[in-house]
Formats: C-alpha cells, structure tokens, sequence
C-alpha cells in the first residue's frame, strides 16, 4: 500500500493521495491521446474515488511514473485505474481533488485493508 511521499502536495501538481484517501471529481470531455470527442452523462456526474492501491509502475510503465511526484508518458502527475469505470469512460481526464473520506468508507477500508495510515 501506498503513501503520499514529500514530493507531493500543494504546488507539486502531484495531489497527496496515497492508500485509503479520497476524492470527488468529474471527467472531462479529453483524453491524452488524440480520439473524437465522447457524449452522455459521463461528463454531468460528479464521481468519488477512493485509493486502495497504488499505480504499479512495472507492467504500467506508459501510465505510472517511476518515482513519486514524476510525470507519466502523457503529461500526467496523477493516474487512477477504476475498478469499475463509468458507461462510456475511455481514459478521459479528470478534474478532482482530495476529500474527506465518509465514515462508513473509513470502516470498510480499516476492516479489509493490511495497510495502516
């Protein structure tokens, strides 16, 4: 299990999100590669995403920088990979940020997780 390390945070461009954090967002009607634009409600939701694992660099080399706080092959200094990606979701970008995670999330996370925080 992951951790934020030091050279992440405010002003890094790299938000402080390791294991059992949280965030509210909403996709943005881009990818990093060039592809025709998408359509529905993809784009009208807000979504909440909660970190149970880091992004593995081996095997995801294209997505998941080496080292904390770098940049992946498209520009990016955060990468999520959904477990169970909305209708419609093609690696398009997401405007977020970190939130309280809600009580009933922190339980289940501390119940199934072997990481401590």
């Amino acid at each position: 299990c992951g951790q934020a390390g030091s050279s992440c945070g405010h002003g890094s461009g790299t938000a402080p999100m390791g294991c059992m954090a949280c965030a509210r967002g909403r996709f943005i009607n881009r990818r990093p590669y060039e592809a025709p634009p998408s359509s529905g409600g993809l784009f009208q939701e807000e979504v909440n995403l909660v970190v149970v694992d880091i992004c593995p660099h081996t095997g995801n080399e294209a997505w998941c920088p080496e080292r904390e706080g770098s940049e992946n092959v498209f520009g990016s200094r955060n990468h999520f990979d959904f477990a169970h990606p909305p209708a419609g979701f093609d690696n398009h970008y997401l405007a977020f940020s970190p939130a309280p995670c809600p009580g009933e999330i922190q339980q289940r996370l501390v119940q199934m997780s072997q990481c401590s925080r």
